[in-house]
């Protein structure tokens, strides 16, 4: 963030210039009217798609934290980025046996080959038997100020055959909600379509 503006996550009230102003890789999901930053990491949205858990330790012992429950939504405190208490470390980040990582892909749209955010990234696995899906991950990157989980298009693949048509269903459920900005508002139909690859590379087993 460019210390010559104002910013609601570095100065609380301040303001976020960017929503009238230059948002081009802002969010398109689970924005408020405090701000509209998106999430910059690759790796949490990958874990997010696996369901990992995130140990940590502080002054009152030792918790376990879902990572759909370690990032927060801007709201009325964009300043918080996680629900890590005062004092507290992440120590370790398990992630379950699941048998679908091994048919897992991540997808990174970005403007440059290298050292660039993404514009919109997708960690996606599937469980795919006799040619119907049994079961779905699918995480998103750059759309929101969190990783971003798509239960809803999850839950729409199980029992469809794996095809483009199937994909294509989930990839509208799971940006169904969203809002772009004049400057971003591409990133809807980009995210839709990012789905939609990396479902075919699970599938075909693209690299």
């Amino acid at each position: 963030m460019d210390s010559a503006f104002p910013c609601n996550k570095r100065i609380p009230g301040s303001g976020c210039p960017a929503i009238e102003g230059i948002h081009r890789i802002h969010a398109i999901l689970g924005q408020s009217p405090s701000c509209i930053a998106t999430h910059p990491s690759d790796m949490a949205v990958a874990l997010a798609a696996l369901d990992a858990v995130v140990n940590v330790q502080g002054p009152r012992g030792e918790r376990r934290i879902p990572i759909g429950e370690f990032h927060r939504l801007p709201e009325d405190h964009p300043e918080i980025d996680t629900t890590l208490q005062a004092g507290e470390l992440i120590t370790s980040i398990d992630l379950p046996a699941l048998a679908m990582a091994r048919h897992s892909r991540y997808l990174k749209l970005r403007d440059r080959a290298q050292f660039a955010f993404a514009l919109v990234s997708v960690a996606a696995a599937l469980d795919i038997r006799s040619g119907k899906i049994q079961g779905a991950r699918i995480a998103m990157g750059g759309v929101a100020h969190k990783p971003w989980r798509a239960h809803e298009a999850e839950a729409a693949l199980v029992g469809r055959s794996a095809n483009d048509d199937s994909y294509l269903e989930a990839a509208t459920l799971a940006l169904r909600g969203s809002k772009g900005l004049p400057g971003n508002e591409f990133k809807v139909e980009l995210a839709k379509r990012a789905i939609v690859r990396a479902l075919q590379m699970v599938e075909r087993g693209v690299a």
